[in-house]
């Protein structure tokens, strides 16, 4: 734990006495809270903002994966199928990760260290749009697309209003704005209609970008704009 003045003054180009006066101000925050003093007391975890701006982000990371099939996302055991940890950067740092796919399912994980980031893509009300690409076994009535737009119950489960485009006649765009376990392949049986492929390829701003399967990118400031 260091004081908010020195904290500000090692991650900005701001001296200590201008760190006071940016406080006094009121235009520095820690955890969304205007600042007291410059004797508050922070460390890496604390967000700090200047100006409206995050301070510090050097300490943390922001990763786009690309998950292939046939890999589970998970680490430690995966019984006797591949995990997350074929990947030696994720094996050795274990990093938290937003976007949870299934083994036969593909596309865009985010990876970070910033928790409240992580938790922040999870949380629906958020209304962060998550865009699949879902490869089908018959193509939908226009009927059950509306049906899909306005939400469905299946076995007892809600699942949201979303976005549904035919791009295709057995392959749809599919928006949604949050990520329950099988969710697309519980709204397409719903119908009994099976998903063949299912690829996530946005969430939020960030999109896999030309990526390969196993491949990953460090974010950058514009990537993560306004989600962060």
């Amino acid at each position: 734990m260091i004081r908010l003045n020195k904290y500000l003054a090692e991650n900005t180009s701001l001296s200590r006495r201008d760190a006071d006066k940016a406080v006094a101000d009121g235009r520095i925050t820690v955890n969304g809270v205007p600042a007291e003093g410059p004797w508050v007391q922070v460390d890496s975890s604390s967000v700090v903002t200047l100006d409206g701006k995050r301070v510090g982000l050097e300490d943390y990371f922001y990763w786009a994966f690309y998950k292939p099939v046939q890999i589970l996302t998970a680490y430690g055991d995966g019984h006797g199928k591949d995990t997350l940890e074929v990947f030696p950067m994720l094996a050795e740092k274990k990093p938290a990760y937003s976007g949870r796919l299934d083994y036969e399912s593909e596309g865009l994980i985010i990876f970070s260290n910033d928790g409240d980031f992580i938790r922040k893509l999870q949380k629906s009300e958020e209304k962060i749009q998550k865009e699949y690409i879902v490869s089908v076994s018959r193509q939908l009535s226009q009927e059950q697309i509306d049906i899909l737009k306005k939400g469905i119950t299946y076995e007892g489960i809600d699942y949201l209003p979303c976005i549904v485009t035919k791009q295709d006649e057995k392959r749809y765009r599919v928006i949604l704005h949050e990520g329950k376990k099988r969710q697309i392949r519980n709204m397409f049986r719903h119908f009994h209609i099976q998903v063949r492929r299912l690829k996530r390829v946005r969430v939020g701003r960030i999109n896999l970008d030309g990526m390969k399967p196993g491949e990953m990118r460090v974010l950058t400031q514009k990537d993560l704009e306004g989600m962060i």
